[in-house]
């Protein structure tokens, strides 16, 4: 996935402004965005964003998620993958305490075009995929 193609909500003036008001950036402005790693699910696109900023910046996140529809799904009446992890982040994990599940930072559903994005906490430095979904962990995970 190119820089160019990066959907809206990953751009780096609205990235900011996300952050700003969810209290993780005080000070600063994200100065650009890369993509350190993307792949295709059977529902979904994980990927990894890489955030820099134009100043020094405490505590905010070096990388973010970003979980988005698959494009050849956007505009499908049929298909509603995605509404129902949004709800989950915006409804349920809101009132979780923090820690349980990753932070989001953005759950978004488009009812008219079934487009969806999350933008989550970045796990990988800390976590591991331990199967290919839909296969569980083995008894050793």
């Amino acid at each position: 996935m190119a820089a160019e193609t990066l959907p809206a909500a990953a751009s780096a003036d609205r990235l900011s402004d996300m952050l700003r008001r969810c209290g993780a950036l005080e000070i600063g402005s994200v100065s650009d965005v890369a993509v350190d790693s993307s792949r295709a699910t059977i529902l979904s696109r994980i990927t990894r964003l890489r955030l820099s900023y134009a100043e020094e910046t405490s505590g905010a996140p070096p990388t973010l998620i970003l979980k988005t529809a698959l494009p050849e799904r956007i505009g499908n009446p049929n298909w509603d993958a995605g509404r129902q992890e949004v709800a989950f982040y915006n409804d349920v994990a809101a009132k979780m305490p923090v820690g349980l599940v990753p932070r989001c930072f953005e759950a978004k559903w488009e009812a008219d075009t079934r487009d969806w994005h999350l933008l989550l906490e970045d796990l990988t430095d800390s976590h591991e995929i331990a199967t290919a979904w839909p296969l569980p962990p083995s008894a050793e995970q």
